[in-house]
């Protein structure tokens, strides 16, 4: 073995502790998994957002529009701290690949609340799946904050749509 060859070697072991230092307490597999997860969740948290503040655009009321737009607000957090977290543990630099902009038919809100009713279900199911999965403090503290912002949004949606047509104090 050459000189050259030892320190490609050497090179390839110490990148290979930084990412087992980076990705603290998870297995090869589970963190190649989790980082592509991760950078789904980015890009559904980005276009969630974008998609609450359509939905406050077109909502009947200030209380409702508030609301939604309060959950946007969740989501760009949710997206801003799993960016941090990916790119804390691949050390590179998170771009999405998308624009996200919605055109909401207002007659159509109602039907938008009920999905997103489903997705934010949905997506508490996947966060709290990635939470059970990891023992790293860190990065289950994003996914349980998340977990939680998720099913209030989903309780919350469901308050919307049961006092739709009713006088908001």
């Amino acid at each position: 073995m050459n000189n050259q060859e030892r320190m490609n070697i050497r090179s390839r072991m110490l990148e290979l502790e930084k990412r087992r230092n980076r990705s603290h307490d998870l297995e090869g597999g589970e963190i190649d998994f989790l980082l592509e997860r991760i950078y789904l969740a980015i890009e559904a948290e980005l276009r969630d957002a974008a998609y609450y503040l359509a939905l406050a655009d077109i909502a009947p009321n200030q209380f409702a529009a508030e609301m939604i737009s309060d959950f946007a607000q969740d989501e760009r957090e949710h997206a801003y701290q799993l960016q941090q977290a990916y790119e804390h543990l691949t050390g590179k630099t998170f771009r999405s690949e998308y624009e996200y902009e919605f055109e909401l038919n207002p007659a159509d809100y109602e039907e938008y609340l009920e999905k997103r009713v489903l997705d934010e279900t949905k997506a508490y199911q996947e966060y709290k799946s990635y939470y059970l999965m990891t023992h790293n403090p860190y990065l289950r503290d994003i996914f349980f904050n998340a977990m939680v912002d998720e099913s209030q949004h989903a309780q919350r949606e469901l308050y919307l749509l049961q006092t739709m047509g009713m006088p908001m104090m």
